[in-house]
């Protein structure tokens, strides 16, 4: 029996034998063609083009009927990429110019395109590159004849192994009997891992010897709920997880039943449960959720992939089907968090490129030396305030002193100004928080929570930034530690200097969708949750089962502990006092 440790991607347990996805054929060689062979290989592509084109809307059909219309727009965003005039017009280049194959030119092609977002370490920024990849794996096909045949062979239900897998793939998995999938590489925030979501298919990606340690044959383990991967796991393993799977399929089903209920603890602890939401990828089975509200709106998305700056009407569109999606519900929109690793296309007017970009110019700092990107994001938010009745909730990113908070706060009455000079206001008050991510917001929050109406803990980089630790550096992000000392005491002191002067306190990191933190967190007196929509009955479920003294205690426990060794025992141990 072999065990690998990864990403749990999406959650639930699979049981079977293992099929292994052949390796790629992106990896071609250059093939170099003779000048007079020039018009066919143009022709070749122009004919595969056309044919993906075809597949495109077949799947984008497909997945419309099954999914809904959100994740139908992924394939609307492949049939952009196929396409943009530049990718054609690069691949011909190379056909002329370098006299290569249409194969090898297109592979080169994609390779360049995909190199602006290896640069990007933010996952799910770098994961798009993945779409880039999924449309030109169809064309190599189709340049080769059209051969996807593979999946189609699968008899019987089985796990799927690969290095990597497309999103095109991922959507045809369930009808060719894959109830799994494991793959070397990819991140929690993939379309792939989204897809799987949606389709109730447990995943575990960022396993990266996957591929090489399994046999196809093999009986695997797909832990989604815990990142593993087992290999010809033994009897009592096997008979365990066979146990496990049962105990799922039976809490996913009763799960469902809570979702009318309130979110309140066995002694009568009420904590408010909302959604981090992401209109790109909403569906029906996230709009049936009853929810407190929209708890995290990035926005950077609005700004990257454009070579201009999105207009006041172009965001005011965009926030104006948010709150009406939440209705008269609180919303809670981020001020893009821009620069480090999610740099917009446009030129910025003071921006100069660090060598430690994370710690440089990013967030409110970045919008506060461009003002312009500021004050038409308020506006839009502010105009959207004015035309329906919705709980706006504005959050300033990375805020390290008082002093950036009072900018923003000025900028903010500045808007409501000129829109009260044209006979204009918001129909409900705009709360002004701001997001408690940087140890210094932390520390010094006493100096600055007069000035704010709530805040948001942004738990991935608070303790990225405590423990000094950068998650996406394989080397060393094993130490990323979220049951350190410095973690619980830190949001203690952040929870309780918010509650001395009356302000809510929210987190909306990866550790609120956590559920075997939520005993320590609920204990530390957070009021409020902000989840993934896949895990907020979950959350809602270990909530409405949990006792808010017995957490309290807990709590106080860990923060007189000393080691994240002894916080991690108390944790597992209230888990298995829970389930008993």
């Amino acid at each position: 029996m072999l065990v690998l440790k990864g990403i749990a991607a999406s959650p639930g347990v699979a049981i079977g034998p293992a099929v292994l996805m052949p390796g790629e054929k992106f990896a071609l060689t250059r093939q170099y063609v003779d000048a007079a062979q020039i018009p066919a290989e143009i022709e070749k592509l122009n004919s595969a083009m056309q044919k993906t084109l075809e597949e495109l809307d077949e799947c984008e059909q497909k997945v419309l009927t099954e999914l809904g219309a959100e994740y139908a727009n992924l394939m609307s965003t492949h049939k952009l990429i196929l396409q943009d005039p530049a990718l054609r017009e690069s691949v011909c280049k190379k056909i002329q110019g370098e006299y290569l194959s249409a194969q090898a030119a297109l592979f080169i092609t994609l390779q360049e395109l995909a190199a602006g977002f290896d640069k990007i370490k933010d996952p799910f920024f770098k994961e798009r590159r993945n779409d880039i990849f999924d449309v030109g794996k169809r064309l190599v096909n189709n340049l080769d004849g059209g051969k996807r045949e593979f999946l189609a062979s699968i008899q019987k239900n089985s796990l799927l192994v690969a290095h990597n897998l497309y999103p095109s793939d991922t959507i045809n998995l369930q009808e060719n009997q894959v109830i799994g999938f494991c793959t070397d590489v990819g991140g929690k925030t993939s379309h792939t891992a989204l897809l799987a979501q949606s389709l109730n298919l447990p995943a575990v990606v960022g396993l990266s010897t996957a591929s090489k340690e399994v046999r196809a044959g093999d009986t695997l383990i797909i832990d989604g709920e815990n990142g593993l991967l087992v290999i010809n796991p033994d009897r009592y393993t096997l008979a365990n997880y066979r146990k496990i799977q049962r105990e799922i399929k039976k809490t996913e089903s009763l799960l469902k039943t809570i979702n009318h209920l309130p979110v309140v603890t066995q002694d009568g602890r009420r904590v408010k449960l909302y959604v981090n939401y992401d209109p790109r990828t909403d569906n029906k089975e996230n709009k049936r959720l009853i929810t407190d509200g929209l708890g995290l709106l990035r926005t950077e998305f609005l700004f990257m992939n454009t070579p201009v700056p999105p207009t006041e009407e172009e965001q005011y569109q965009i926030y104006l089907s948010v709150f009406k999606r939440f209705d008269m519900r609180p919303a809670t929109i981020r001020l893009a968090d821009l620069g480090a690793d999610k740099m917009p296309d446009f030129p910025l007017d003071e921006f100069d490129q660090d060598d430690n970009p994370f710690m440089g110019c990013r967030g409110i700092r970045l919008f506060l030396k461009n003002p312009e990107l500021l004050f038409t994001q308020l506006r839009a938010i502010v105009r959207t305030a004015c035309a329906v009745p919705a709980q706006v909730r504005i959050m300033i990113p990375m805020v390290s002193s008082v002093e950036e908070v009072r900018h923003v706060r000025k900028a903010f009455n500045q808007v409501l100004a000129e829109f009260e000079q044209q006979g204009k206001k918001p129909i409900n008050k705009i709360a002004l928080g701001a997001m408690i991510e940087v140890p210094a917001a932390a520390i010094a929050l006493d100096g600055m929570i007069g000035e704010l109406d709530f805040i948001s803990i942004g738990t991935n980089d608070l303790i990225q930034y405590l423990i000094a630790v950068d998650r996406v550096n394989q080397e060393v992000a094993h130490m990323y530690d979220s049951c350190h000392p410095a973690v619980g005491r830190t949001l203690s002191h952040i929870i309780q200097t918010a509650h001395n002067r009356g302000k809510e306190v929210s987190i909306c990191g990866e550790l609120a969708s956590d559920t075997r933190m939520l005993a320590l967190l609920l204990g530390l007196g957070v009021d409020a949750l902000s989840v993934t929509p896949r895990m907020y009955l979950r959350v809602k479920n270990v909530i409405r089962n949990s006792n808010f003294e017995q957490c309290s205690d807990l709590a106080q426990a860990a923060l007189l502990m000393g080691s994240s060794e002894e916080i991690r025992n108390l944790i597992e141990q209230n888990d298995k006092h829970e389930d008993s």
